[in-house]
């Protein structure tokens, strides 16, 4: 059955589906931040893996690596990477989409010493100059991971990694069609299994699995009367526990825009032949909705949130952020008062990467949910 595969490839990092790609020869590599080309990860021969912790629950070490007041997914994956829970992984792709990340680089290149490291710089903007450069940075990527990973330097095989990508990102979307159903086929929480389960699974194994999975939603019954429909917005997130908490209100998180999630997923690459592979791919990651790194996007991105806002029929926002996360720190603040000025009810919680504070975030939730007549 897809749901129990899903499951269960969450429940470990190295999950079963990981493990027969690499007994069958193919290489798996972990990248940490949304403008890494998963297609350059997702040709044949390789995999990507979205870097995640689900193997310690202390950060002790980490945390006087990385110092304290660093976000604790940097702190905990770091813990994970010195414990030897990413061993199973055959290289790292980081972006310095913070200094939070570029910290973590520096400690990863320092202690760990992994046979494969790359550090992809990304632009800061979109206009037709850092797409030139982007483009040439992730050409110079794919340089290094087909010398070190002894793979043909073929624009086919890059294509072929578009579309594994591509067809990937096309099922994830008439997923979330199901979810933005009214009533909907799809929880929030459900929702997110399903996005993480395609981001840690190799391509040409999750792919079925995920078409299996939106043929038995046919003969599902919708999901039972909720309190409100929310968007969920912001940093980090790859806990289901944590959007179960927020489900368990009677809320239903019928859209998300939060990092790791489906703003990072959805949105496909040109597949044209006349097309240059890697103008293509910088052409996507620069043109879907942008994180707060892209410093002047701003009004782009909120036109893009309230787009979203308004397709699901959403009665109120949650925006949530790591403590400690300086990007989304910032825009937060401006997208709380953004939103609100459009007749957005919005609540704001700040969070750790492990979850706490159940009965706290629970007790807001509802009292958001009170606010709202609901």
């Amino acid at each position: 059955m897809p749901w129990a595969t899903i499951r269960e490839s969450l429940a470990d990092l190295e999950n079963p589906l990981v493990s027969e790609f690499r007994g069958r020869g193919g290489r798996c590599l972990g990248f940490f931040c949304s403008y890494v080309p998963e297609e350059l990860l997702n040709v044949p021969g390789l995999a990507s893996f979205r870097m995640r912790s689900v193997a310690v629950t202390g950060s002790e070490t980490a945390d006087s690596l990385l110092g304290a007041c660093n976000c604790s997914y940097t702190k905990f994956c770091l813990e994970a990477a010195l414990e030897g829970a990413y061993d199973f992984l055959d290289g790292f792709v980081f972006v310095p989409g913070c200094d939070h990340l570029r910290r973590l680089y520096d400690n990863w290149a320092h202690y760990l010493k992994p046979g494969f490291l790359a550090l992809l710089d990304a632009p800061h903007l979109r206009d037709a100059d850092a797409r030139q450069w982007y483009r040439e940075e992730i050409s110079h990527l794919w340089e290094r991971l087909t010398r070190h990973f002894e793979l043909p330097a073929d624009p086919d095989l890059l294509r072929e990694g578009i579309r594994r990508t591509n067809r990937s990102r096309m099922l994830l979307e008439a997923l979330q069609e199901r979810r933005l159903e009214n009533p909907p086929l799809l929880t929030g929480r459900e929702m997110q299994e399903i996005s993480l389960f395609a981001a840690s699974t190799p391509k040409e194994t999750a792919n079925p699995v995920l078409e299996k999975l939106l043929l038995s939603l046919q003969g599902r019954d919708p999901l039972p009367a909720h309190r409100a429909r929310l968007l969920l917005v912001g940093s980090h997130l790859d806990d289901p526990a944590f959007i179960g908490l927020l489900e368990n209100t009677g809320a239903l998180i019928v859209q998300d825009a939060y990092c790791g999630g489906l703003r990072d997923q959805l949105g496909f690459v040109e597949e044209s032949a006349d097309e240059d592979p890697f103008a293509a791919i910088a052409a996507r990651y620069l043109d879907r909705l942008s994180c707060p790194r892209m410093y002047e996007d701003y009004p782009r991105r909120l036109e893009r949130v309230l787009r979203l806002a308004a397709r699901a029929r959403v009665d109120g926002v949650i925006l949530e952020n790591l403590k400690f996360c300086e990007t989304w720190g910032i825009d937060g603040n401006v997208l709380l008062e953004d939103l609100r000025r459009q007749g957005l009810p919005v609540l704001r919680l700040e969070r750790e990467y492990r979850l706490s504070g159940e009965g706290q975030i629970r007790t807001r939730v509802q009292a958001f949910l009170e606010s709202m007549g609901k």
